[in-house]
């Protein structure tokens, strides 16, 4: 009785563990692939600049109005300097292998291909050519009310936790 109940617990667990089996890198790539991620990244980084300007633009209160395009034009050049540093085939690979290694630590072998599965029906391959559209009307508007409420926070929130950092450094509320 005892040889059976240790076999049927050790069973068990081997039956666990083959479940949770972590995706490999082959299957990770194949994920990517169905979902035309290298495409995403591209329709990602060609929707920041304009939902960084936006935002900007709205953390611009204070910019004289004369002064705005001059100001929204270094913003510009610098996104740009930014965009082309991420495009950059060394920081693509990073992003990639980054990526990668973040599926294998959260989905298992079975979820990244049930995804494989999903990603590659016409279901799956609407979504994922939606994606950009779904990005570039959500990303603004959600970096909007993130700044929206950044603002408010830092209104009702700033000076006091000022003091208290000034405290927890320098042991009183002002350091100079």
């Amino acid at each position: 009785m005892k040889t059976r109940l240790m076999c049927a617990a050790v069973l068990c667990v081997a039956a666990g563990l083959a479940q949770a089996a972590p995706a490999s890198k082959a299957s990770v790539e194949k994920l990517f692939d169905v979902q035309n991620f290298d495409k995403m990244m591209d329709d990602t980084a060609k929707a920041m600049p304009a939902a960084a300007a936006a935002s900007v633009q709205q953390s611009m209160p204070d910019v004289p109005a004369d002064k705005r395009q001059k100001v929204q034009s270094i913003i510009n050049r610098y996104m740009s300097d930014y965009m082309r540093e991420v495009g950059e085939k060394s920081t693509r690979a990073e992003i990639r292998r980054v990526a990668v290694e973040g599926v294998q630590k959260v989905y298992t072998q079975e979820e990244v291909d049930a995804m494989i599965a999903f990603y590659g029906s016409p279901v799956g391959r609407s979504i994922t050519a939606k994606m950009p559209q779904y990005l570039e009307a959500t990303m603004t508007p959600m970096m909007n009310v993130m700044q929206s409420k950044m603002q408010a926070f830092q209104q009702k929130n700033g000076a006091k936790m000022q003091r208290e950092i000034n405290q927890a450094v320098c042991g009183k509320n002002t350091c100079q």
